[in-house]
């Protein structure tokens, strides 16, 4: 079943930063609750859980998120942790994603806010077990329709870089690295999906190698944009959230896929890779299935 609604979340959804104080009616969030049931993992084997938790989001918010805190305002927030042994922050971005394009499609606004550089502190207010990762909370509620918070939204937008992109060539490869490409015609859709993930400070760290009926991810090792120390590891909870999209830019043309993590940057399948990127994870496309759904040759 095609769900053309799907793809275009996808691509519609922004970061709201200003919202309407006026919290969602209990309909709504009922309908909010099927989405987050309904998420899939990364990961099976890591624990998951994704609560919201509204109480704490005046009491706690400011002193988690230091100023952001102030700027937000929402009326409802989801904090969402893993537990587990591997690819715990890609797993929460790819379950975290799949969250916020299904309050897109709600007509919900939603924005990430990162808690890396303060996890443990966040783990202590919000009551969190020891070892649970973060990575970011969720927070929605409708934007705030007011010049005022129109003009705040984007003018933050603005400020953050989130409003440009890195051009395709720029992060697609061909065969090797040192073949930068656009994509195939029928690959295009996919990528462009990947293309508009949100990541933190829009650093945007994601490569794609295709080569051999396979997209290869990457991500840089370091990037100015994330700032130091832990905030650093957001590279992976990005790969996440640009992994959803791509399995949901799927599912949006009818088709399934899976993602092959690489459990270790040593393994020996991964193709050859310049030192300032780091290996994620795989996925086999299928190019004759995309073709016929895109009615491309």
């Amino acid at each position: 079943m095609l769900l053309p609604d799907l793809y275009q979340a996808i691509l519609a959804r922004r970061s709201v930063r200003q919202y309407d104080r006026q919290p969602l009616d209990q309909a709504v969030l009922a309908q909010v609750q099927v989405g987050i049931s309904a998420v899939q993992p990364l990961i099976p084997e890591n624990e998951f859980w994704a609560v919201q938790r509204d109480d704490v989001l005046r009491a706690d918010l400011v002193s988690v998120l230091g100023a952001y805190g102030h700027l937000v305002t929402p009326p409802h927030a989801i904090v969402p942790y893993g537990i587990g042994e591997t690819h715990v922050l890609e797993d929460l971005g790819y379950r975290v994603e799949q969250i916020a394009v299904h309050l897109t499609r709600l007509g919900i606004g939603s924005c990430y806010i990162g808690t890396l550089p303060r996890e443990a502190e966040a783990r202590t207010r919000f009551g969190l077990p020891e070892g649970a990762r973060i990575g970011a909370l969720l927070v929605f509620g409708y934007a705030a329709t007011g010049l005022g918070g129109r003009t705040l939204n984007a003018l933050v937008r603005a400020v953050a870089g989130a409003t440009s992109r890195l051009p395709l060539e720029c992060i697609f490869f061909q065969d090797s690295f040192e073949q930068p490409a656009l994509p195939p015609t029928w690959l295009t859709p996919v990528i462009e999906a990947a293309r508009v993930a949100p990541s933190a400070c829009n650093a945007q760290p994601w490569r794609f190698l295709w080569r051999a009926g396979q997209l290869h991810l990457f991500v840089t090792r370091y990037n100015r944009r994330y700032g130091k120390g832990a905030s650093q590891a957001y590279c992976f909870y990005d790969a996440g959230i640009c992994m959803a999209n791509i399995v949901l830019a799927l599912q949006s043309f009818g088709l399934s896929a899976g993602w092959t993590m690489y459990r270790s940057a040593e393994t020996s399948d991964i193709p050859s890779h310049p030192a300032d990127l780091y290996p994620i994870a795989k996925l086999e496309l299928p190019e004759d299935s995309l073709r016929h759904k895109l009615g491309t040759s």
